[in-house]
């Protein structure tokens, strides 16, 4: 009888998928493409010879083989994972995280959260900035992984895509010319898609209000100081008010993305499924 080699990548794929019931959601969590999680599954049923997944009212649920290899794959893959910690001496000393300010607030504390159960022993280094600023310092090995505002050509994993929104106090005079706006400084890509829109249309502003910190824009817009652009995520974390003004330009999604050191340990791969699981929760629960 010819001996048969499994590869561990198709189980952990296998496992995930059960787990997450979704081959999108596997895909994201284990940062390939969906077709790629797909076809590991084909070639580990051709391996074994038989189907190990069915659909059954829109689950996906092990047959009687899949059983069998789950519960093998659930020994491989923790074997090999306590190996792997233990080669690499586990956790690093210090992790490094960068993320714009505005986005620290929404997805920071669940990388925390993650970061106290899977890394309880490092240190974790966390660093404000520009997204632009922060891609580069990844790419330079000066930070281990950033959440940030995709560029469109810089190499990183798109987790989702938010709207950009207008917004303003309640009593703010829409109406009145030039219209006051509150921008992060002008590196941010969101203060450029703002502006770019209001211009394209016509609609004579200033900038009142400019900062690099998230929290003093919110202070001038929720003052009724001027009006503000934003991601959704950020004004709902916020509680300010979005505009609905049909007056105003309608502003163009950014795509949230994730980007890891070249190189990164597996410690610091695991602990960006936590940064992806915490942008996939506020993307559906917004």
């Amino acid at each position: 009888m010819a001996l048969l080699n499994v590869d561990i990548d198709w189980l952990r794929t296998f496992l995930t998928v059960l787990e997450t019931q979704s081959f999108t959601r596997t895909a994201e969590i284990l940062l390939r493409t969906q077709p790629a999680i797909s076809q590991q599954i084909k070639r580990l049923e051709e391996t074994v010879g038989t189907p190990l997944v069915s659909r059954h009212r829109n689950q996906i649920v092990p047959t009687a083989t899949g059983l069998v290899v789950k519960s093998y794959a659930e020994g491989i893959i923790g074997l090999n994972d306590r190996m792997v910690a233990d080669l690499l001496d586990g956790a690093p000393p210090i992790l490094r995280i960068g993320l714009p300010d505005d986005y620290a607030a929404i997805f920071l504390p669940e990388i925390l959260r993650s970061a106290a159960l899977r890394l309880p022993q490092t240190e974790i280094s966390c660093h404000s900035g520009y997204s632009i600023d922060l891609g580069k310092r990844v790419a330079q090995g000066a930070l281990d992984l950033a959440i940030m505002t995709a560029e469109p050509d810089r190499d990183s994993l798109h987790v989702i895509s938010e709207p950009l929104v207008w917004v303003a106090h309640p009593d703010f005079a829409l109406d009145q010319r030039p219209v006051p706006v509150a921008v992060y400084h002008d590196q941010c890509s969101v203060r450029k898609s703002g502006l770019a829109a209001l211009h394209d249309h016509k609609i004579d502003y200033r900038v009142s209000h400019s900062s690099n910190a998230n929290s003093m824009l919110v202070t001038a817009v929720r003052g009724g100081h001027a009006i503000g652009v934003m991601p959704a995520c950020t004004a709902r974390h916020e509680g300010l008010s979005i505009v609905k003004d049909t007056n105003l330009p309608h502003l163009p999604p950014i795509d949230i993305a994730l980007k890891i050191r070249d190189q990164a340990s597996p410690a610091i791969r695991e602990l960006a499924l936590g940064a992806i699981a915490a942008l996939g929760r506020e993307n559906r629960t917004g």
